[in-house]
């Protein structure tokens, strides 16, 4: 008698699991660690989305392919279609995006036909705006040594911090590498001199090593060791990117 309760539990318990299955669940398990739902906050309270997403912003996307698509099927029909066999004669985006971001991997064989419509109904009605979405701001003049920094270490530390629709903060799925504020503090708490935070990075940056890293085994395990940048700046570079690291990124 015991038995067949427990038998008669696991298929209850599974439908009861399955029933409460959300389109916001499916999207956060299989598209949010690449289209993020967030817009950045910069350090004076501007707006940048830039760094954030290593897939296009998935408000951004959902309006292209709206207006590509012209209608909910063909907007459906689109997505399934493409979620299992991406390719870039399909895509919505041209060479660049696709050099910039990469084509997103295959979700083949991971979601029901009926998860696939809860998804879809989730992002056609746009049920992520949970509040009106904040414009970017327009950039303020920009420090000639920023360009250095945006160029060669923006786009794995980023300088922003993620903004939910309903005002609320969240640094989720935005850094590939450490963010670069904590970085900094942590890095001066280190060296306790400005001579000495100068000699760490213009060492560090062409010659990364385990050794060296001001972090321990896990967070190399979870960012990975960052590629040397040997060559690609010169010296005169290097100082005005360590300048600009010293005098930006204050507590």
């Amino acid at each position: 008698m015991r038995l067949k309760k427990v038998l008669f539990f696991i298929p209850l318990a599974t439908s009861i699991l399955f029933s409460q299955q959300t389109g916001e669940g499916l999207f956060n398990k299989n598209c949010s660690q690449c289209h993020a739902t967030i817009l950045g906050i910069t350090n004076n309270g501007g707006y940048d989305n830039s760094y954030i997403t290593p897939a296009p912003y998935v408000v951004d996307l959902v309006k292209k392919l709206k207006e590509e698509t012209g209608s909910k099927d063909k907007f459906e029909t689109f997505i399934k279609e493409y979620i299992e066999n991406p390719n870039k004669r399909k895509t919505l985006y041209g060479k660049r995006a696709i050099k910039k971001f990469g084509l997103m991997p295959s979700l083949e064989g991971l979601m029901s036909d009926e998860e696939k419509s809860l998804l879809i109904d989730y992002l056609y009605n746009e049920k992520y705006l949970k509040k009106e979405v904040k414009k970017v701001k327009e950039v303020a003049k920009i420090d000639p040594r920023e360009k250095l920094f945006t160029k060669n270490c923006a786009s794995c530390h980023a300088t922003v911090l993620g903004v939910v629709n309903n005002g609320g903060y969240d640094n989720s799925f935005i850094t590939p590498a450490p963010y670069v504020v904590d970085l900094v503090k942590k890095l001066k708490q280190e060296t306790k001199t400005k001579e000495k935070f100068s000699e760490f990075i213009k060492e560090y940056i062409q010659n990364p090593n385990k050794r060296k890293s001001l972090y321990g085994k896990i967070a190399i395990k979870k960012f990975g060791l960052m590629p040397s940048l040997e060559g690609q700046l010169s010296e005169d570079e290097i100082t005005q990117l360590t300048n600009f690291l010293y005098e930006s990124y204050n507590d």
